[in-house]
């Protein structure tokens, strides 16, 4: 099986939470932070980003707030979970994840996001790594 893209991207929660610097700063921290073994295997640094519309760019080889991962389906699993920790950790920023032409928001907030949601979007994110997702799905 190929390892298949995915972009993550890095928003401000709320808005004027961060600056740019800031949000750069996170980005790469969040980089850096990728290089852990049970990520290592699966998921990879593949280049930069555009930045959604009205996130700012910085170059610098990635785009403010935009990671680009090869990513195999089977790792999403310890992805999300390790996602999930960055999250909680880092309190003003939301992340959004785009496979192919679908923009995905990763909502951890405790409230709203419970294990069986986070498997399910796990499951959603390998389909569409795979290429067997249907469009729009929610998990």
């Amino acid at each position: 099986m190929t390892d298949q893209t995915m972009t993550l991207f890095l928003e401000a929660d709320p808005p004027d939470a961060l600056t740019q610097d800031d949000l750069d700063d996170l980005t790469r921290a969040l980089r850096g932070q990728l290089d852990v073994p049970e990520l290592t295997a699966g998921v990879a640094l593949a280049g930069s980003a555009s930045a959604p519309v009205g996130a700012g760019a910085k170059g610098l080889g990635q785009d403010l707030g935009a990671l680009v991962l090869q990513v195999l389906p089977e790792t999403v699993p310890a992805l999300l979970d390790f996602l999930k920790g960055f999250v909680t950790r880092e309190s003003r920023v939301k992340l959004k994840v785009q496979v192919g032409p679908n923009l995905i928001a990763l909502d951890f907030d405790a409230r709203t996001m419970d294990e069986a949601r986070v498997e399910a979007l796990a499951g959603r994110l390998q389909r569409q790594l795979s290429g067997d997702a249907v469009a729009g799905a929610e998990p």
